[in-house]
């Protein structure tokens, strides 16, 4: 996807966080960044309804949440911002790497727009 064509600036975050998580075989440090980009930048944990009908799509939504709880649970214990061993060496992450790779999908059918119903 070209990065000139982004609506909202939080959806572009959400599709390069995802690509990153979407990799099984990413390093720690961008898991971390990532991770920084989705709870602490987008707040997709801590105000997870802030995007939708916005730059998050219904079908998007139980998707990031999921994803979104995953790794707050997991980004919570550590108070230095270096989740990514955290996160990496934990036994769910093929499930962060599953929902962000199902959430990537989601972001590329439908598209770096609005919600079609917004205007």
């Amino acid at each position: 996807m070209y990065d000139d064509q982004w609506v909202w600036p939080e959806r572009r975050d959400l599709y390069r966080a995802c690509l990153t998580l979407a990799d099984p075989h990413t390093t720690s440090v961008l898991v971390s960044e990532a991770t920084g980009i989705l709870l602490n930048d987008i707040e997709l944990y801590d105000d997870p309804r802030q995007g939708k009908d916005l730059w998050l799509f219904p079908d998007e939504s139980p998707v990031a949440d999921d994803l979104a709880t995953k790794l707050h649970a997991l980004a919570g214990a550590e108070t230095s911002e270096d989740w990514g061993d955290a996160i990496i060496g934990h036994p769910t992450w093929p499930g962060i790497c599953a929902d962000a790779q199902k959430l990537l999908g989601m972001i590329r059918r439908n598209g770096q727009g609005t919600v079609q119903k917004v205007r």
